[in-house]
């Protein structure tokens, strides 16, 4: 349908899993995609080339990189009309009291803070613009904490908490700002999970399977598109309905 023909996309942490279904979906549909990587180089690299993006290594908890990486999109494509906050860390699963505030900041700074930074550096670009869309990647931890990823759901919280706060903030520069909060989802760190463990949240989940990366990139997409351009500050969970119950 070519519904972002003649946009231009970051799509940050695109180098595999959720990032590159983003990446691959929004390029399908028209849209000039920055494909962002930190250490998955060759994976990046080989999508750029197949969908005809530009591949853009960058530390993003390091400010200086995030302006690196909105400077050379606009160098490739002129423009930045949407942001997708996609990559982020993932703390192992340990309990609150074998950890210390050390692992908070240090999870705060690779969730929260690589959003922060990216948010930071395109803001210029999509006021002078006079449009933009950003999309935030929030999480089911947040209404379904799981003993283990309090580090990751409080950073996660916060994502949530500054989508709330930009979405007003940004919308009289006709700039969106909204949340995809995906419950488990078939990915690298997922199929690390033990098979029993993928089958239990499955099985608890009303449409009785996993997200794919596929799902999750259709909302970014409804949300890029203009038929969410009076949408902002919204927060969907592509979940299969468990965050319901």
């Amino acid at each position: 349908m070519n519904i972002l023909k003649g946009r231009t996309a970051i799509v940050t942490g695109a180098g595999r899993g959720i990032g590159s279904a983003v990446a691959e979906l929004f390029s399908a549909e028209g849209a000039n995609v920055i494909v962002h990587y930190n250490t998955s180089a060759q994976a990046a690299i080989e999508l750029a080339q197949r969908i005809g993006g530009v591949a853009v290594q960058a530390d993003l908890r390091i400010p200086q990189d995030a302006n690196r990486l909105v400077e050379e999109s606009l160098s490739a494509f002129d423009c930045v009309d949407i942001l997708v906050n996609n990559a982020a860390s993932f703390a192992h699963a340990s309990s609150f009291v074998d950890e210390s505030w050390d692992t908070y900041q240090e999870e705060f700074t690779g969730v929260f803070g690589t959003a922060y930074n990216c948010i930071s550096a395109v803001i210029p670009t999509m006021i002078a613009q006079g449009r933009g869309s950003i999309i935030n990647f929030a999480a089911t931890l947040i209404q379904r904490p799981a003993v283990g990823f309090g580090a990751h759901s409080c950073a996660k919280a916060a994502v949530l908490a500054m989508t709330h706060n930009f979405a007003k903030e940004l919308g009289p520069h006709n700039i969106t700002v909204n949340a995809v909060s995906p419950g488990m989802t078939l990915s690298d760190y997922s199929l690390s999970v033990p098979q029993e463990m993928r089958d239990k949240i499955a099985s608890l989940t009303p449409l009785q399977r996993l997200a794919s990366p596929e799902d999750v990139a259709s909302i970014c997409l409804f949300y890029a598109s203009d038929m969410a351009k009076f949408v902002t500050g919204a927060n969907i969970a592509p979940d299969g309905g468990l965050a319901i119950l």
